[in-house]
Formats: structure tokens, C-alpha cells, sequence
């Protein structure tokens, strides 16, 4: 069984942003992400992306009542993750070794502090060019346009260190 990646917003935007969302599922993991993220109007994905990463066999994971009520618990431990944060969080907590694809800082430290890998896109771009899973050229467009996105907080020196590498 392949190990469990955990999508949060953040992530799933910047991939979106970067027009990787079609090659994410080539990487040799199980991705999942909570129904209440995937029901999050902040995502605000077409039924075609929805249908492009379901076909591509991204799994939706609708937490049973006392994992909810443990998320409840982590947001009031942490008010400054939102819900769908906490839900992400006891996603990849019953997920053994789950990693959790985050681009919120908070979000990842209080994942590391609970035994849980945690990674941003830079880390998606990584593995789909060390796996070569893609062209570079659709890497390069990602992160150029990533770095050119001022909604987008990904570290500049990271960003041209990975396009020195694509190209």
C-alpha cells in the first residue's frame, strides 16, 4: 500500500495555480483529502478539476464523529489553525505515516510537533522531477508562476533553486 498524502487547500490552490493539479496523481502515493476541505468554498474547483483528480484516484475522506470531535479538540488548542486545518491534521493522524501537503506555516509546525511529516508544493515540484513524472517545461511554468504571484508565499531563493534544477 502506498503511502498517504493528505491535501489541504493551501496546497491544492498553489497546484491548481500552477496548473500541476493533472500530474499530481502521477506520484507513487495515495492522496486523500478531507470532505470538509473538498466542500470548502474556498477551493472553488470545477466539477471538471474535481473529476480530473477523483479520475486520477484521489480519495475523499469523510471523518466519522469522533474524529471530528478530535479536530474540535486540536482547534481549541490551536485557535489559530481554522477547522479544516484540524481536520487535515486528524486526517493524517489515523492515516499511519501520512504526510500533509500544507502551505500554511502553522499548520506544519503543529503537524511536526505532533509526529507528523508534513510538505509544501516545492516538495510536489521535487518528486515529479525526481521521479521525472512530467516535462520540465510544465515545472518551469509552475514555479515561474508561483514565484510571480504575489498570493502565492513560496520562498524566492527555494523557487530559482528548483527552476536551476528543471532546467
Amino acid at each position: 500500500m502506498a503511502r498517504v498524502i493528505v491535501n489541504d487547500a493551501s496546497c491544492l490552490i498553489d497546484l491548481r495555480k500552477g496548473r500541476l493539479l493533472h500530474v499530481l496523481c502521477a506520484l507513487p502515493y495515495e492522496f486523500i483529502v478531507p470532505l470538509p476541505v473538498r466542500a470548502s468554498e474556498i477551493l472553488d474547483f470545477t466539477p471538471q478539476e474535481w473529476a480530473l483528480l477523483d479520475g486520477s484516484g484521489m480519495a475523499t475522506y469523510d471523518l466519522p464523529p469522533a474524529q471530528v470531535g478530535q479536530a474540535f479538540d486540536i482547534k481549541k488548542r490551536h485557535g489559530r489553525l481554522s477547522a479544516n486545518d484540524c481536520f487535515c491534521l486528524v486526517t493524517a493522524k489515523v492515516h499511519a505515516e501520512a504526510i500533509l501537503l500544507t502551505g500554511d506555516r502553522l499548520l506544519r509546525r503543529v503537524a511536526v510537533d505532533n509526529g507528523i511529516a508534513a510538505h509544501g508544493v516545492l516538495w510536489v515540484v521535487d518528486q515529479l522531477l525526481s521521479e521525472s513524472l512530467c516535462d520540465p517545461k510544465l515545472l518551469e511554468t509552475a514555479l515561474t508562476l508561483w514565484r510571480d504571484d504575489k498570493a502565492v508565499f513560496l520562498p524566492n531563493q527555494l523557487i530559482d533553486n528548483l527552476l536551476r534544477r528543471v532546467r
